[in-house]
């Protein structure tokens, strides 16, 4: 369950620092991507673009933050969706195993609101609610925009998977049903899928994991067709079922997720894909 706190001292972790969150002066005068109070007023979040860095930094107003990292621009994710029914401008502050989601969401039908949400191994574990009086948002003028929706960049050295959005359709009855098409094709032998994670677990993947019969299981059921209760039945061992999330070189294992009708909602931006081979990230620019 989400715990809903106003400032509370849970977003632990991090690099600690003298550099204090100057009331009034957000990253020193620097260019500010989002500064904002929590709703107590008593501490803030602060995020500035340094060249190839964004400082993030959490805690107390005019004293010593409990949180001062800078992380390299190619592993932050910057959200900017506009003009749709679900609305999202946030920035993604990795941090360990730990993730720092800030900014504005409107989950559909919702009034939607600034905060901070924080994410451990892939789950909401705190979110921390903002003043919007307090806020300056200037997250999408840090969103990427030139390269096409279809185009992933994986920033690991992990190259066992290649996954592109192969299409965005919708399904009869027209307008009823809309869908991100995605192609997973692996690179190696022997790859096992074992988790599959669309954007820090916001949207599922519609397709179920299927199992296949395995050889003896095979022969077992063409006995039982032809000669019924009298059946010679095959021992089945220690055979392990084969399923589609295991693929060799150049095998495809296609999913897809819905959306709404504009594809606003779960649109691709950022997909987990954990292996037993390890984990690659994949995110599409604006």
């Amino acid at each position: 369950m989400k715990k809903l706190l106003s400032g509370t001292v849970l977003l632990a972790g991090g690099m600690f620092s003298v550099s204090v969150l100057a009331e009034g002066i957000p990253c020193g005068g620097g260019p500010v991507v989002f500064y904002g109070k929590t709703t107590s007023h008593k501490k803030a979040v602060e995020i500035c673009k340094f060249s190839d860095e964004y400082n993030y930094i959490f805690g107390k107003v005019d004293d010593e933050p409990d949180i001062n990292i800078n992380v390299p621009v190619n592993q932050v994710q910057v959200e900017d969706l506009k003009g749709h029914a679900v609305g999202i401008t946030t920035i993604t502050i990795p941090n360990g195993n730990v993730k720092y989601e800030i900014g504005y969401t409107q989950p559909e039908g919702t009034e939607g609101g600034y905060a901070i949400t924080v994410w451990q191994n892939n789950k909401t574990t705190t979110v921390v609610k903002l003043d919007s009086a307090t806020v300056t948002n200037n997250i999408s003028n840090y969103a990427d925009s030139g390269e096409e929706s279809d185009t992933n960049v994986n920033p690991n050295t992990n190259d066992t998977l290649k996954l592109n959005v192969s299409a965005k359709y919708s399904d009869a009855p027209a307008g009823r049903y809309y869908f991100w098409k995605y192609q997973l094709i692996s690179n190696v032998d022997k790859l096992t899928i074992n988790k599959i994670i669309i954007n820090n677990g916001r949207c599922s993947i519609n397709e179920k994991k299927r199992t296949f019969f395995t050889k003896a299981q095979e022969q077992n059921i063409l006995n039982r067709t032809l000669y019924g209760s009298k059946a010679r039945l095959v021992p089945e061992g220690n055979e392990k079922a084969r399923t589609d999330w295991d693929l060799n070189m150049g095998g495809i294992y296609y999913f897809t997720v819905s959306s709404d009708s504009d594809y606003g909602k779960c649109r691709p931006r950022e997909a987990l894909i954990e292996t037993n081979k390890g984990i690659s990230t994949f995110r599409w620019k604006n």
